[in-house]
């Protein structure tokens, strides 16, 4: 499948989510994890600042619950009792909410881009 530029896919947004200390410190993440198509390197951002920009913007903008659960799980690594716990939530719920933050997360990164990789992805499998 050809690549559209500046599509992140749902894993990448997992991965940024796993390693957001790297992210928060500036540092190079584990296993060179690649950026964002975006500014170059004369305009003075980084790939990895932009990633991480786009990602505390989508996260800000999460349902309250979701972006609770997410800011627990990744930015301040909680572990799951003790979130549960403070959230007065179930672990069904809190695993749901996970997995829509990164839903929505990547549909706020991608925009229409998603859609047109939901397309291809749906070309291919009839090709």
């Amino acid at each position: 499948m050809k690549k559209i530029d500046g599509y992140v896919s749902k894993a990448m947004i997992l991965e940024w989510l796993r390693h957001y200390e790297y992210l928060e410190a500036g540092d190079t993440l584990p296993d060179a994890l690649p950026g964002n198509s975006g500014p170059k390197a004369y305009d003075g951002v980084s790939a990895r600042q932009l990633n991480k920009l786009m990602l505390d913007q989508a996260i800000e903008n999460l349902p309250k619950l979701a972006k609770a659960c997410c800011k627990a799980r990744w930015v301040h690594k909680f572990s799951v009792k003790k979130t549960l716990r403070m959230l007065d939530i179930e672990a069904d719920v809190y695993y749901n909410r996970c997995r829509l933050a990164v839903d929505l997360i990547h549909k706020e990164i991608n925009g229409e881009r998603a859609n047109y990789v939901a397309l291809l992805e749906k070309i291919n499998d009839k090709a």
